[in-house]
C-alpha cells in the first residue's frame, strides 16, 4: 500500500515538473472534497492539496503577492514533500517557473500567527463536516523539530527539551488528533508552543480549538510529558475522561492487575498541592518479543472518567501509538529547509498534516469501496 508521500510522487499526478497547476478561485476551497471515490483520483487530490496550501500562503502573508508566484510556491512545496528534498532543490529540478529567490520571498513573508489561524480554520471546516456533533477519542502530543542556531526574532520561538539529533533546541508544535480504529490518526487542530508555555496551557488551547469544531472528547490519551496536577485538574473541571501513564511505576507490584487510588503531590509557589486520582496497575506477560523483557511487566496509569476494564485500559492506550509511529512518515515527507523563520517551519509542518489527512481519507474511501462495493 502506498504511503502519504506516494499519493503525490506515484499517484499519476501530472504537471509537477512543468509547474502547470490550475489557478485557484478567490473563495476558500472545500478542504478534503467529497467522499466519493472519484474525488480522490490522482489529479483531484493534487488540486485539492494545492488549493488549500495556496489559500494559506495568500492569507497568512504580510504582503500581497502575485497569484502566479503564490501558485508556484505551493507547487514547489508539494514537489519537495513528494521527493523529500529541500525547497531550493525541488525548484532547481523544475523546468520553468519563478526563481528560487522569489519563491523564498513568499515564504519569508509568512506571519506565524496567521499561518496557525489559517490552517486551523481549514481543519475546523473539515472537522465540522466529518465529525461535528460526535463524541470521539483523541490524543494530544507535542512534535519537537530539532533546531540549531539562534532565534529568528524572539527567544520564545525556540523551546528546550531533552537532547535529540545533537541539540536541546526545538521548534515545538502541539497537535490534537482523532484516535480511530487500528490507531488511525486524523489531525484536528495545531498550535505553536512558545518557550515557557505550560502543559496545561497547551491542553486548554487545543481543547478550545476542538470545541469550536463542534466535537466532544470522550477519552483523552496523554503521554508522560503531560503528567501534572494542573493538567489533571483542568480535565476534571471540563469533565473529560483521560488515561495517562505514571512517571515511574509508583504502585505496588502484585501478582495480578488491580485498580486503586493515587495521591498526586507537587509544590507550586512554595506551597504543597495534591490531587486524588484513580490509578490502575496492569500486569502483562511476554516472552521477550518486545523490549527484550521476559516475564511480568507492570504498566501504571492514572485514569478518570473511563469505565474500561483493567486489561482494556492498556489495550485502549495502545491506540495512541498510531501517532508515535506516524512521526517516521511525517519526517519522510516534510520538506527540508535551513531558514530560521518559525513561520516557514510551521507552514511546512501544516503541509505534511494536510497530506496525511488526505491519505487517511483516501484509505477510508478506497477500502470502503473494495470491501463493501460502495
Amino acid at each position: 500500500m502506498l504511503s502519504g508521500a506516494a499519493i503525490i510522487s506515484e499517484g499519476r499526478l501530472p504537471h509537477l515538473d512543468s509547474m502547470s497547476i490550475s489557478k485557484t478561485k478567490n473563495k476558500k476551497p472545500a478542504p478534503f472534497g467529497g467522499t466519493s471515490k472519484r474525488e480522490y483520483k490522482g489529479t483531484n487530490v493534487l488540486q485539492n492539496i494545492s488549493q488549500i496550501l495556496t489559500t494559506v500562503l495568500k492569507n497568512a502573508s504580510c504582503v500581497i503577492h502575485n497569484q502566479r508566484l503564490v501558485s508556484d510556491a505551493t507547487t514547489v512545496t508539494i514537489k519537495s514533500a513528494s521527493a523529500h528534498s529541500s525547497i531550493h532543490g525541488a525548484r532547481k529540478r523544475m523546468r520553468k517557473g519563478k526563481s528560487r529567490r522569489q519563491i523564498a520571498r513568499v515564504l519569508e513573508n509568512l506571519n506565524l500567527k496567521k499561518v496557525e489561524d489559517e490552517i486551523n480554520s481549514i481543519l475546523r471546516t473539515d472537522a465540522k463536516k466529518r465529525f461535528g456533533g460526535q463524541i470521539i477519542d483523541a490524543a494530544i502530543d507535542i512534535h519537537r523539530i530539532p533546531y540549531h542556531g539562534g532565534p529568528y526574532k524572539d527567544r520564545e520561538e525556540i523551546g528546550r527539551s531533552r537532547q535529540k539529533d545533537g541539540t536541546t533546541k526545538f521548534h515545538m508544535i502541539a497537535t490534537i488528533d482523532l484516535v480511530g480504529k487500528n490507531g488511525k490518526r486524523f489531525t484536528l487542530a495545531i498550535t505553536f508552543v512558545p518557550l515557557g508555555t505550560t502543559m496545561r496551557e497547551v491542553v486548554q488551547t487545543l481543547l478550545y480549538l476542538l470545541k469550536r469544531c463542534g466535537i466532544k472528547v470522550g477519552t483523552l490519551l496523554l503521554d508522560r510529558g503531560f503528567y501534572s496536577i494542573e493538567v489533571v485538574r483542568l480535565l476534571m473541571r471540563l469533565n473529560i475522561g483521560f488515561i495517562m501513564p505514571m512517571k515511574g511505576n509508583r504502585l505496588k507490584k502484585k501478582k495480578g492487575s488491580y485498580r486503586t487510588t493515587y495521591l498526586m503531590k507537587s509544590v507550586k509557589d512554595g506551597k504543597s498541592i495534591s490531587q486524588l486520582v484513580g490509578a490502575v496497575s496492569v500486569i502483562r506477560y511476554n516472552k521477550g518479543k518486545r523490549f527484550r523483557h521476559h516475564g511480568a511487566m507492570q504498566l501504571c496509569f492514572i485514569t478518570w472518567g473511563t469505565d474500561l476494564g483493567l486489561r482494556s485500559i492498556a489495550e485502549f492506550y495502545r491506540k495512541r501509538f498510531g501517532i508515535e509511529s506516524s512521526y517516521k512518515l511525517d519526517k519522510s515527507i516534510r520538506p527540508r529547509i535551513s531558514s530560521k523563520n518559525p513561520a516557514i517551519r510551521l507552514f511546512l509542518f501544516n503541509a505534511v498534516a494536510i497530506i496525511q489527512n488526505f491519505w487517511v481519507v483516501v484509505k477510508m474511501v478506497f477500502c470502503k469501496h473494495l470491501l463493501y462495493g460502495v
